[in-house]
């Protein structure tokens, strides 16, 4: 059976720890910054995991994980 390809992009917006979660970064901490309170531009330094059908959708778009 050849080999199966991951997705370009998948592999630069989402990272596989070591326990199987999939974790992302949050949006809006790049411009913009004034007019957000300071508990969102907090909230989005941090990362975020996915679950549900969108970690499925990752997951099969990255058949071999990411680390």
């Amino acid at each position: 059976m050849p080999k199966l390809k991951t997705r370009s992009a998948f592999k630069l917006r989402f990272r596989t720890t070591a326990s199987g979660k999939i974790k992302t970064s949050r949006a809006g901490h790049n411009h913009f910054m004034r007019r957000k309170s300071s508990r969102s531009l907090t909230e989005a330094v941090h990362g975020q995991y996915l679950e549900g059908c969108d970690k499925k959708i990752v997951e099969r778009s990255m058949p071999y994980g990411m680390k």
